[in-house]
């Protein structure tokens, strides 16, 4: 499995905010290493799916940075399903955003019911 960097994440913050500014910078640190922690030999988060959700779970939850963690975190974890070999279907853009809000606002806070709504989107 392919893993985003913490310059994948930077380019990425970049390219959806130009000049970006850290809230909490140690929290893009952790997440680094969080989507592929274990713990007694096994993945704390197992599914392809989970690992993407938490991309987008702990950018937005987490404010890792000023301004953008919405998109930020989206398109992290739109790049690391690419990475990972996945095609999306062509009409989820409604739902990428929707899914954005409810994570920001607290309605969807479940890292398993973030994964359900990320696996939809894939062929």
């Amino acid at each position: 499995m392919k893993y985003l960097t913490i310059e994948d994440i930077l380019i990425i913050a970049e390219a959806q905010v130009g000049n970006y500014q850290f809230l909490h910078k140690e929290q893009l640190d952790y997440l680094v290493d969080a989507v592929s922690a274990q713990f007694g030999g096994a993945e704390l988060y197992s599914t392809l799916f989970q690992k993407a959700a938490i991309y987008a779970h702990h950018i937005i939850k987490r404010h890792v940075f000023l301004d953008g963690n919405k998109r930020i975190g989206l398109t992290c974890t739109l790049k690391f399903l690419d990475l990972n070999g996945c095609n999306l279907r062509p009409d989820i853009n409604d739902s990428i955003i929707k899914l954005g809000y409810e994570i920001a606002d607290g309605t969807i806070n479940d890292i398993a019911a973030i994964a359900e709504h990320i696996q939809s989107w894939v062929l």
